[in-house]
């Protein structure tokens, strides 16, 4: 049976419809699978925390070759179906019935680091990258599958439409060493837009000590909220300070404040983060 007869049968046995508010398109391409367990590399002794297990096509593969899955379901007539299916009994796997930007990811995981797999709906996509990122202590990879859009947004590189936040905060945290493309025809129901599946390899540590992100995210804010105002601007009105002492402090850090804050590299939104801990003022406000 191939693995779109499985979710025909398994709709009509259940009475279950896919919710759309959910962003629930079920994974029905067998290739695309063996792409994300090519992309994983898992071993039998490793772990993976799998967010999004559906029907649990992919979960019986991860079962097949982790140690342990942990898998966070939204859904409740998804985890009630597959709690009453063989996974459901396999010691190897740990069902969890929440929502994964409300659990607690240091009770739900070992001290050992897991890898990660995860088909990421577009409405949650934003909040859930930065929610792993937050727990990165907890992983070494992450394999996310998103929207064609967010994917392109977190690979961008400076000057570039897509580059903003998603790009500079995922490059402080790791690198992209691999990605997928993967057509609407691999989902029921078949959504209107392309997606990829994004491997990102997470460094030791960040690249800004987390002490300093509270300011690199106010500083993205600033960066990316008006495009095109040059630094100089959007810089003097944020940090309170006169324009000459901004244009100068700019110029102290080789970065002429006629620049657009998307033309910045990720080393000068580094280096600047460190300085505006010195240099002071700023508001209170740090959301993204």
């Amino acid at each position: 049976m191939t693995l779109y007869e499985e979710v025909r049968a398994a709709l009509r046995e259940s009475g279950f419809r896919p919710r759309k508010r959910l962003g629930q398109n079920f994974l029905i391409h067998e290739r695309v699978v063996e792409s994300i367990l090519r992309l994983l590399d898992l071993r039998p002794d490793e772990e993976v925390l799998e967010i999004g297990p559906g029907l649990g096509f992919l979960t019986r593969r991860l079962v097949e070759a982790a140690n342990r899955v942990y898998a966070v379901e939204v859904d409740d007539l998804l985890v009630e179906r597959l709690s009453r299916s063989p996974l459901g009994s396999d010691a190897r796997l740990r069902l969890v019935h929440g929502d994964i930007l409300k659990i607690s990811l240091d009770d739900l995981l070992p001290v050992k680091k897991v890898k990660l797999a995860a088909n990421l709906p577009y409405s949650i996509s934003t909040p859930v990258f930065f929610r792993l990122l937050e727990g990165r202590e907890h992983f070494s990879t992450l394999v996310l599958m998103v929207q064609k859009e967010v994917a392109d947004r977190i690979a961008s590189g400076p000057g570039t439409k897509s580059y903003g936040t998603l790009s500079v905060w995922c490059q402080i945290h790791g690198r992209i060493v691999d990605k997928v493309s993967v057509a609407p025809e691999a989902f029921f129901p078949r959504p209107k837009v392309r997606s990829t599946v994004l491997k990102i390899a997470l460094f030791p540590a960040p690249r800004l000590a987390p002490e300093d992100h509270s300011v690199l995210r106010e500083l993205l804010r600033v960066a990316f909220g008006q495009r095109r105002k040059t630094l100089g601007n959007t810089m003097t009105a944020w940090s309170r300070r006169g324009r000459d002492e901004v244009e100068g402090f700019l110029r102290s850090h080789d970065i002429d404040p006629k620049r657009r804050g998307e033309t910045l590299t990720i080393d000068e939104f580094i280096t600047l983060t460190k300085a505006l801990v010195e240099f002071g003022p700023r508001p209170e406000r740090t959301d993204c």
